[in-house]
């Protein structure tokens, strides 16, 4: 017999550890294509807004508010003179019967409170001395050896600009979400503001990749290009209101395009990457990002920009897209969904300004694709018209350009003389 009897032991059962995957998609159509809507959609419940902080007036240009804001003074902070004259006490211009009081003594402006019966002078804008609650022209009174002989009377109140006239303490000056532009910033700093509760602007890093591609400026040799998308996204992302860093690998080896991206993340809130068109770019990057990343590569129902790939990379999850090689392509993928996602990170409307013009000759498209046609619009008063450009230059097309001609999923074609949605991108 045994010494000591052993506990019979359990056998230890491992729970599956689930892999980390993005939430589910939208479902495709019977194309096998996601809308651009459910794209949008898709990509922008990814990404959260930006944790907001205080910031100097100056540097919170043309960022998002995210508080309400009210005047902490009164504007004018003090009663002022409409007219010249001399400051009064109203009381002190009636005798005891209603009549013309004895004349005024004048006093020194600088005086701390008015005595009563006396004045003081003032001109349009002087600040009235404490005591004081009306202004009596200078017509209303002869001045004769330091004292006002009154010729007529004024009520309190009367040619004054009185404090808090303009705005009240407490007044509602911004309201969360509005975007804080250069006459809202002279509205805080005239109430007596100096900083503001505001999201900070998105770091987006470009990150151009392709080995045939070489930085402006340097020479081309052949079988080589000039890097002109990274150059043209991070202006973009700019105009969208983003701080940018655009860093160039120029190569197609994997492991300094995965080091590079990596590196970046320290002081990324967005990673865009270019590259020169090449299939082989492409799938270098997508690689990186599937070894670094949880990633969406899908087929959108869009022309330009079929093709699109997102990923939440490295141990902080920052959100990455990746654009097409093609200009246009790269450009109107950026307008589609990097603008919306930098729009998402300041906490900003997401949605383009969008407006109707009159078609300038017919367009076609596809049902069931949204097409993005690059087009001019003009305006001849109030009415707007708009021309599809179309060059064998893809970048000279997208320069000419001041908008994108909007035909949705359902329009096959669109007349000359028929309005049709557009996006500026001109103007906010």
């Amino acid at each position: 017999m045994a010494w000591f009897a052993r506990n019979k032991q359990e056998p230890v059962v491992e729970e599956p550890v689930e892999e980390p995957r993005l939430p589910e998609a939208p479902a495709l159509d019977a194309a096998g294509l996601r809308s651009v809507a459910d794209h949008t959609s898709y990509l922008l419940s990814l990404v959260e807004p930006l944790r907001p902080f205080g910031m100097s007036l100056l540097d919170a240009w043309d960022q998002v508010v995210c508080e309400d804001i009210d005047s902490m003074i009164n504007v004018p902070p003090n009663s002022t003179a409409k007219v010249e004259g001399y400051a009064v006490r109203a009381a002190d211009l009636l005798d005891e019967d209603g009549h013309l009081a004895e004349p005024l003594e004048v006093v020194e402006a600088d005086v701390e409170r008015l005595p009563s019966g006396a004045a003081v002078v003032v001109a349009p804008g002087d600040v009235l001395p404490r005591g004081a609650n009306a202004v009596l022209p200078a017509t209303f009174g002869s001045l004769a050896d330091g004292r006002i002989r009154l010729i007529e009377k004024v009520a309190a109140g009367e040619y004054v600009r009185a404090a808090g006239e303009h705005l009240k303490v407490g007044t509602r000056l911004l309201s969360e979400g509005e975007i804080l532009d250069d006459r809202s910033i002279g509205l805080l700093a005239g109430s007596g503001l100096d900083k503001v509760m505001v999201r900070p602007r998105p770091r987006v890093v470009v990150v151009s990749s392709g080995d045939n591609l070489v930085d402006p400026g340097m020479g081309v040799e052949h079988g080589q290009a000039t890097d002109a998308n990274s150059f043209m996204i991070a202006a973009a992302a700019k105009a969208a209101g983003a701080t940018v860093f655009r860093v160039a690998v120029h190569s197609n080896d994997r492991a300094e395009i995965l080091q590079t991206i990596t590196d970046q993340l320290i002081r990324a809130d967005l990673v865009i990457s270019t590259s020169g068109g090449k299939r082989e770019d492409y799938e270098t990057v997508a690689d990186v990002m599937q070894e670094i990343g949880l990633v969406d590569t899908v087929n959108v129902a869009m022309s330009p920009g079929r093709t699109q790939t997102f990923g939440l990379v490295g141990e902080d999850r920052v959100p990455m897209l990746m654009l097409p090689g093609n200009p246009v392509s790269a450009y109107v993928s950026f307008q589609a969904f990097a603008r919306p996602l930098i729009r998402q990170l300041m906490g900003a409307p997401t949605t383009h300004r969008a407006v109707r013009a009159i078609a300038s000759h017919s367009m076609r498209s596809m049902i069931g694709q949204l097409h993005l046609l690059r087009g001019r619009v003009t305006s001849e008063g109030s009415v707007r018209q708009v021309e599809a450009v179309s060059m064998p230059h893809a970048l000279g097309e997208l320069a000419e350009s001041n908008a994108l001609i909007v035909l949705d999923e359902r329009v096959e074609q669109v007349r000359a003389g028929e309005a049709v949605k557009v996006w500026l991108l001109d103007e906010d």
